[in-house]
């Protein structure tokens, strides 16, 4: 395994007694996972692609339900309906700062986060309405966007009252007592550690788990 957070498509054939065209047609043709992030190789030699750890264990079910005899029909069933049950771990990113949001995204989704990002006021609303974050990460001072507002009008409302809001900001122009008493319930300021960012999603998640 590459680290505790990815895997290579070799990690995965080492313990899933399948061909590479089975994983191949996994991935693409019934997309039972997403494509590997593909990276330059540690050692210089070319291209490799990295899945999500998670990958691992999911093909590990998929083989094990095909062993039992589950066409590939009903198996879709049974993860659509276990993806159904993890519906916590969803991170809205608002922000437009492309530098921070594309290693963001990928260290989420490597995680085990599904991740959405919304450049702009109406992305944002849509997003949110349409993709049910559990989790927003909102960039304070954000272009065309008022983020005091915003957490404001999130808390205020009886459908986005439940999201977790991670606030961020680059300047002082808000302090975190502002920002946290507009509805934040975290406040970062940039440039922010990742895992931070991680740790605080996690602990969110853990907080609504039934005990």
């Amino acid at each position: 395994m590459t680290n505790n957070n990815r895997v290579t498509a070799s990690d995965i054939l080492k313990v899933v007694p399948i061909t590479r065209k089975t994983l191949w047609l996994w991935q693409k043709k019934y997309q039972f996972f997403p494509d590997p992030i593909k990276k330059v190789h540690p050692g210089g030699r070319g291209i490799i692609g990295y899945y999500p750890a998670w990958v691992e264990e999911r093909c590990k079910k998929i083989y094990s339900l095909q062993k039992k005899g589950h066409t590939i029909s009903i198996i879709k069933e049974i993860l659509q309906k276990e993806e159904e049950q993890k519906t916590e771990k969803r991170v809205l990113i608002i922000d437009n700062e492309s530098e921070f949001c594309a290693p963001l995204i990928e260290y989420l989704k490597e995680n085990d986060f599904a991740v959405e990002v919304a450049l702009d006021g109406f992305e944002a609303g849509l997003k949110t309405r349409e993709f049910i974050p559990s989790i927003i990460i909102l960039n304070i001072v954000h272009s065309g966007i008022n983020g005091i507002e915003v957490c404001k009008s999130l808390k205020s409302r009886q459908d986005t009252s439940a999201i977790k809001i991670i606030a961020l900001s680059k300047d002082l122009r808000h302090t975190e007592s502002e920002v946290l008493g507009s509805g934040a319930d975290m406040f970062f300021i940039k440039p922010v550690d990742f895992g931070m960012i991680l740790k605080t999603c996690n602990d969110f998640i853990a907080a609504t788990e039934p005990k």
